[in-house]
């Protein structure tokens, strides 16, 4: 096959397919018989390879096909690919029947990265593709669904969230759960979705009642659908087409219905894998399920690490090699509640638990000690908070020896707690004294403001100081939003010169200063809004005898604006939830673990 790398002889072509002239591109083709096949780029694309990535109409891409013979469809470029690993990264379906109707062989071509086409389409997330490839792609030696590459295929079906073609493929090839590729298993990539579980799907409010109250209602769609067991791929989709159809119009049950779908195919994907894992003996069941549960240990993954321990107990009393740590020592370093939360569902197994320690002498508490940073805590102070939390937590469940037990460096854990959070305890005094200072000057402006207000009565006073005003409701009124005006502004501004002289120690910010900045706050904003209310009293004890409807545009006015007021607060909001708010710890249901 005459092939040339004259890549100046061949851009005119080069350009003409990537800007979509296909007239141009079509009169070259025929006068050059050698531009099917010459490399026109410096990756060795061919004119097919290029027309393929570029996207142009499958009009185009036919013609270049047909005037292809058989055996030229196998031209690789410089990473191994061909015209069909083009196909399936670009997720074009059409392409990939075109070309493995006139060569079968190339769903069989393998790039430089030992991947077929199969793989690569699922790689890149494209369903429709990949069902047609998993249909024409062949089980013969060398087996993409065998070794290293079965594992990468695995893999990447449950990366892509295509639950139900992994289990279709693991029902079919089994060894592939027990197997890995560089030290990664396929069990280990469902490690990292947590989200995808019931108990992690991101539904949003009105989602999640409906999915936890209404499971009939919702589900009446999902529990139509069955994970496929046998491979009949087409015939599912066949279904999820129909729901989809009954659906349209129901925008919303419509996605929740695929959550819950796809909920359940990741459980039954996660049951089998463990299953096959399971059969392959306690050695392996220790290399594959021990690693697997310490990182969805690290995510968050509580499904996941509850399916491996009712499966496998052992894995409870496995540990890092490196480190020593097991799945709750991880919880605890990596803040993960809802792994922690899984100790309250055990039996008398959690005092033994928590009596491990790592290689370095830590018990769990020391590691509670260890600081964490969080990006889902707004402010270090509340950061703060949360690290006290877990560590008076864990305090809670070791024994109570550990909280003076010393480690390898000779620290107990109140030494490693006050010694990493030095610069997070600095931050947050910095930041409650900001606040507090800011916050102070404005209850001082209020309070100058009432103050003055009440010397400076509207209409003034009679020769004998009487206010002249002082028949009228409006004036008892004022005379009582300036006292409460006055009483809360002196109160907050009290409450926050407490803050910035308060003696800063780190049990502090566990409660007793959030408690101090929720009343300051409190008392600030009732403060504005009875200063609020002078102003609307004194203008209508000034107006009304002219403007009759101002009364009604006072009250509107200053009813809007007191509404206002606490949603210019979110400070408050935040820092109420996070000190009286429901805990993060605790028994999260009757379900007994182990």
């Amino acid at each position: 096959m005459d092939e040339t790398n004259d890549y100046d002889r061949y851009l005119p072509l080069h350009d003409a397919i990537v800007q979509g002239q296909v007239s141009t591109a079509k009169a070259i083709i025929e006068k050059d018989s050698r531009a099917l096949t010459a490399f026109i780029s410096d990756m060795q694309d061919t004119v097919l390879h290029v027309a393929i990535g570029a996207g142009h109409s499958i009009a185009f891409i036919q013609y270049l096909i047909e005037k292809l013979p058989a055996d030229a469809l196998e031209i690789k470029n410089q990473n191994g690919s061909t015209y069909l690993h083009y196909a399936a990264i670009s997720g074009n379906k059409e392409v990939a029947m075109l070309l493995v109707e006139k060569n079968p062989k190339l769903t069989q071509a393998r790039n430089f990265n030992n991947y077929v086409p199969l793989c690569e389409a699922a790689q890149y997330g494209h369903k429709e593709t990949v069902n047609f490839l998993l249909s024409v792609t062949k089980d013969e030696h060398p087996s993409p669904f065998a070794g290293e590459s079965g594992v990468e295929l695995v893999r990447y079906l449950i990366i892509a969230d295509f639950y139900d073609i992994a289990i279709d493929v693991l029902n079919r090839y089994p060894a592939l759960a027990r197997e890995d590729q560089g030290g990664s298993t396929a069990l280990d990539a469902l490690t990292e979705k947590s989200k995808v579980f019931a108990n992690g799907s991101r539904l949003g409010y009105c989602g999640t009642l409906l999915y936890h109250f209404c499971p009939d209602f919702v589900g009446f769609y999902a529990n139509r659908e069955t994970v496929p067991g046998d491979g009949d791929i087409e015939n599912q989709k066949g279904r999820i087409r129909e729901n989809n159809k009954e659906l349209k119009q129901f925008q919303f049950l419509h996605r929740i219905q695929n959550t819950v779908l796809m909920n359940k195919q990741a459980k039954e994907l996660l049951k089998l894998l463990i299953s096959e894992v399971r059969k392959a003996g306690v050695k392996q069941a220790d290399k594959i399920l021990g690693p697997a549960s310490r990182r969805a240990a690290r995510s968050g993954n509580q499904e996941f690490v509850i399916e491996v321990i009712k499966a496998y107990p052992q894995v409870l009393w496995l540990s890092n090699k490196d480190d020593g740590l097991t799945i709750f020592h991880l919880a605890v370093q990596y803040r993960q509640e809802r792994i922690f939360n899984l100790l309250y569902q055990m039996g008398t197994h959690k005092h033994f638990l928590t009596a491990l320690h790592d290689k370095s002498d830590n018990n769990m508490l020391h590691l509670a000690g260890e600081l964490r940073p969080s990006n889902r805590i707004s402010y270090a102070a509340f950061e703060m908070q949360r690290e006290l939390q877990w560590f008076k937590e864990v305090e809670n469940v070791v024994q109570p020896s550990y909280k003076e037990e010393k480690n390898k460096e000779g620290k107990t854990p109140r030494e490693v707690f006050t010694e990493k959070h030095k610069d997070l305890f600095e931050r947050g005094e910095k930041w409650m004294k900001g606040t507090a200072t800011s916050c102070a000057t404005v209850a001082a402006l209020v309070l100058t403001v009432v103050f003055a207000a009440a010397f400076t009565v509207p209409g003034g006073n009679s020769d004998k100081g009487i206010p002249i005003y002082l028949s009228q409701k409006s004036f008892m009124s004022y005379a009582i939003s300036d006292v409460l005006a006055l009483f809360c502004s002196i109160t907050s501004l009290l409450i926050f010169l407490g803050m910035i002289t308060s003696r800063y120690a780190e049990e502090d910010f566990f409660k007793a200063l959030p408690m101090r900045l929720i009343a300051g706050l409190i008392t600030l904003c009732f403060s504005i809004g009875f200063m609020l209310g002078v102003f609307g009293d004194a203008f209508l004890l000034e107006l009304s005898h002219k403007v009759q409807w101002i009364a009604a545009l006072i009250a509107a006015v200053i009813c809007i604006t007191n509404l206002f007021v606490p949603m210019r607060f979110p400070l408050l909001g935040e820092i109420v939830y996070s000190t009286f708010g429901p805990s993060i710890f605790g028994k999260q249901s009757e379900e007994v673990v182990f």
